[in-house]
């Protein structure tokens, strides 16, 4: 249902398509990485949650790496209004203060509220964020945009070597961080909130949600509502940036681990240092 209604409209939803392509890359990402853990542990892998990382100790393991990116992605998203903002209005609904015409739309914010607990909680997936992405990972993470910046600026006829040697060893770090610390359940919540992604976009196009929300995309009626739904003001089209770069970036280091991880400073490819240009014009560097 999701597809049709969301593909049906690219043009007048171009951010929403964008979402979209995204959503179904993470949830290819995630059963690569299913079929890896299969790979690496047997057919237990599909029935535990908590699976422990898929490297070996100092080792980069590009499914484990892409795994990280999709959370990283979720953890944007969620700064952009997803699922939060529908969460946080099936709760008002149900409280009685958010009122909506007595139509469809408040039965299907019903339906998405009383699979909560199906669903990781609004705190539950901030603490999963704020723990694999805490201090460490947010200096590792800067220090890999702010290089890969300096080769997007430095001129076509400079010498690239030191600039890139420096990329190298900051993407290393990076990626080994992703490799060992997205163990666990990290795969299991980038999945889980993919799932809820889909759903909470299922509600908010729902045409008779749109018409009582005063119509528009799906992030202008974040943005107008948020402040009221969620106690303060949204600005999806950053953080909507920040997710696409965060793919990217991820990508690059998973295809390129082995190089990585040996030390070959190969000049990273254009779409790498785009995407960290991306992130860096949101104003922060992490």
């Amino acid at each position: 249902m999701i597809a049709s209604v969301l593909e049906e409209t690219p043009r007048a939803q171009p951010m929403v398509g964008r979402l979209w392509r995204q959503l179904r890359r993470v949830e290819r990402l995630l059963l690569d990485h299913r079929a890896a853990a299969v790979a690496r542990f047997g057919a237990v892998a599909l029935e535990t949650i908590d699976l422990p990382s898929l490297s070996a100790p100092q080792e980069m393991q590009p499914e484990q790496i892409r795994a990280g990116g999709a959370l990283l992605w979720a953890c944007e998203l969620e700064q952009a209004g997803l699922p939060g903002f529908v969460d946080a209005m099936a709760d008002l609904v149900l409280q009685g203060k958010f009122l909506l015409p007595i139509s469809t739309a408040a039965d299907k914010l019903m339906l998405y509220r009383r699979a909560r607990t199906e669903r990781f909680a609004p705190g539950e997936r901030i603490a999963i964020y704020e723990r694999v992405f805490g201090n460490e990972f947010k200096a590792s993470w800067a220090n890999l945009l702010k290089g890969l910046d300096v080769i997007a600026r430095v001129g076509t006829t400079e010498n690239l070597s030191a600039p890139t040697a420096r990329v190298v060893a900051a993407a290393r770090e990076v990626g080994m961080y992703l490799s060992q610390r997205t163990g666990g359940i990290v795969a299991f919540a980038a999945n889980s909130i993919a799932q809820q992604v889909r759903e909470a976009l299922m509600v908010l196009r729902s045409p008779d949600l749109v018409q009582a929300l005063g119509g528009g995309s799906v992030w202008q009626m974040i943005r107008l509502h948020a402040p009221m739904v969620l106690g303060r003001a949204l600005q999806p089209e950053v953080h909507l940036d920040r997710a696409a770069a965060a793919l990217r970036i991820t990508g690059w280091l998973a295809d390129a681990a082995a190089a990585i991880e040996a030390g070959m400073a190969h000049l990273p490819p254009p779409d790498a240092v785009e995407a960290a240009e991306l992130w860096l014009a949101s104003g922060d560097g992490a």
